[in-house]
């Protein structure tokens, strides 16, 4: 089916917060202006096995995961991210498919590929799911995913970080499963039954887990993508320059340095016309506290019980 076939058979549309237009499409929700670029992606993009595709719901940590990764392959080159936002380095293919940037990528790179994908499992083209290539998938505490996602939106749909849209609208969208690239479990629970089937293929990574031990997850996901760094040390010297790389890896990647960085307190992501700034806010564990009710938060403690039963998957906040 091409671009224009998936766009005919679009089914039923809402409005998310009075603001943007959704579409629903095989059972998850996508906003509209980035539609027909998915589309193009899911009939046109040509994987190769070599090619790594980082995966998330939105505001789960693909800002730091995109740096991660890219510092992890590139830590004895030149330090791009002081001048480019990681996701001006790691494109989100499905949102800019069609943007010359994404295309000049995906077309002319001779180097493995490191791309970004909001797009749940399922939606992903056959070709894709069946390349051979690896999937880095970050999941976050579904509270503060809510939260953080209720700040960055409302700074984009109306330019205040908390407001006009009530936290209460946020968790009725969250909960019922309205939302960009929702549903959120649904989404999350597609990587992670995957990771199990495939876990040479597919590493699932909790954002809670890199905040409470990111040297033992950096290393982690430095092996699962095949970086020399990681080999086991044969000795107190090797062990000892492994561990200094992984700092500097921690180091580049850190959301506090990186949100310091000119570029990012003023500089604009051109592909997606928002400000830099907009990918950085706090990044801690557990500020969902700070935003919701006991009542808010026993509703959706309650629904990710129900979802993630029988899943083997936990998404606490430690």
């Amino acid at each position: 089916m091409d671009s224009a076939e998936m766009l005919n058979k679009l089914p039923k549309k809402e409005v998310f917060w009075n603001a943007m237009e959704m579409q629903q499409i095989e059972g998850f929700w996508f906003a509209e202006q980035y539609v027909e670029s998915m589309a193009a992606f899911r009939s046109e993009f040509q994987p190769r096995s070599d090619d790594i595709l980082l995966t998330s719901f939105p505001k789960t940590g693909a800002t730091w995961l995109m740096a991660l990764c890219h510092n992890i392959l590139h830590i004895e080159e030149e330090d791009i991210l002081t001048e480019m936002n990681p996701h001006d380095v790691v494109p989100t293919v499905d949102a800019l498919y069609l943007a010359d940037q994404v295309q000049h990528v995906v077309l002319h790179s001779t180097t493995t590929r490191l791309l970004h994908t909001h797009l749940p499992y399922s939606c992903l083209p056959e070709a894709v799911r069946n390349s051979g290539c690896k999937f880095v998938h970050v999941a976050r505490n579904p509270k503060d995913t809510l939260v953080s996602m209720w700040h960055f939106l409302n700074k984009i749909l109306s330019g205040e970080p908390a407001g006009p849209f009530p936290i209460e609208r946020a968790v009725e969208s969250f909960c019922s499963g309205v939302l960009p690239f929702g549903p959120f479990y649904e989404h999350v629970v597609g990587y992670w039954e995957e990771s199990k089937k495939r876990p040479d293929n597919v590493l699932f990574l909790r954002y809670e887990e890199l905040c409470r031990d990111p040297k033992q997850q950096v290393r982690k996901l430095a092996s699962f993508l095949g970086n020399s760094f990681d080999a086991t040390a044969s000795g107190d010297d090797d062990e000892e320059e492994v561990v200094m790389v992984m700092e500097k890896v921690l180091w580049r990647s850190s959301l506090g340095r990186l949100k310091e960085l000119e570029v990012n307190k003023n500089g604009v992501w051109e592909a997606g016309q928002l400000p830099n700034s907009h990918f950085f806010r706090k990044g801690t564990v557990g500020d969902w506290k700070n935003y919701l009710t006991p009542q808010m938060a026993e509703r959706i403690d309650q629904l990710t019980q129900l979802k993630l039963q029988g899943t083997g998957l936990s998404l606490d906040d430690f």
